[in-house]
């Protein structure tokens, strides 16, 4: 078993978000705290992939009056607004930190294995993506557009859409970012169809099911907890002092014009 803090956070600002993920990166490389992460947005907010030019985001017009941030880590844009977003800060140290497709697969295996025991029978079957498909010149600027190997997607041959030409639907994508052996991953789930993206469904839409972040949230901690053999505990609100570290990353790195214009 591994001691893992357990961090649930209330809606926050795109740049206070991002930057706890990369002071539980830090926080993992320094003090060996393996940490698993939910939380929301408060408000709709497009984050942009670190590769991905801000020029760009005028692709997308339904985003267009969201406030913007750049991740760290890779991958196409998102819009988050109904969903759920998880992280998991693993110390270099840890064997997953070696083994990072393994950390990937846990995420979403026991996503797809939760999801296919709370959706009713004959809406439709989860999988994992098998082939990556939108990559290159061209690609898809929203990041649930693409497909990657291993993303959750949700089949029902019933409702096809454009990209795949069948039924399936990009419901979970995660990214990772490793620094000196540490490794974080995030990812979002996406819940409910939002305003700013009405091209993409979520689960309500998709399945019906009107499951809320929090109770998404205390299933999947249970699951993805015994698939890595956490031993969970409820970490304590952050110190003055760690209050202040994520302020000072959230002011010099992603509430920076200059970071986020960086491409």
């Amino acid at each position: 078993m591994t001691d893992c803090q357990l961090m649930i956070d209330p809606p926050q600002t795109g740049s206070w978000n991002m930057a706890v993920d990369e002071w539980l990166l830090g926080r993992a490389l320094r003090d060996g705290v393996m940490t698993l992460r939910f939380y929301q947005w408060d408000t709709p907010t497009l984050s942009l992939g670190y590769f991905q030019k801000l020029g760009d985001r005028g692709l997308h017009a339904g985003s267009s009056d969201c406030p913007v941030v750049r991740r760290a880590s890779g991958g196409g844009a998102l819009v988050h607004d109904r969903e759920l977003t998880y992280t998991l800060a693993v110390p270099a140290s840890h064997p997953l930190a070696r083994d990072t497709q393994a950390l990937y697969d846990a995420a979403h295996e026991t996503l797809v294995d939760l999801l296919g025991q709370i959706v009713p029978p004959g809406e439709g079957r989860f999988s994992l993506n098998a082939e990556t498909q939108g990559r290159g010149v061209g690609e898809p600027f929203l990041c649930f557009l693409r497909r990657a190997k291993g993303d959750v997607i949700f089949i029902d041959p019933a409702q096809p859409q454009p990209l795949t030409g069948d039924g399936s639907h990009k419901i979970c994508g995660s990214a990772q970012r490793k620094h000196h052996g540490a490794v974080v991953q995030h990812g979002g789930v996406l819940l409910g169809q939002s305003l700013r993206a009405p091209e993409l469904p979520g689960l309500a839409e998709l399945t019906g099911l009107g499951i809320t972040p929090e109770k998404l949230g205390e299933l999947w901690v249970s699951s993805l907890g015994g698939r890595l053999a956490l031993r969970l505990t409820p970490a304590e609100p952050l110190s003055p002092k760690a209050y202040r570290a994520v302020a000072d990353i959230a002011a010099a790195k992603f509430a920076s014009p200059a970071w986020t214009a960086r491409r």
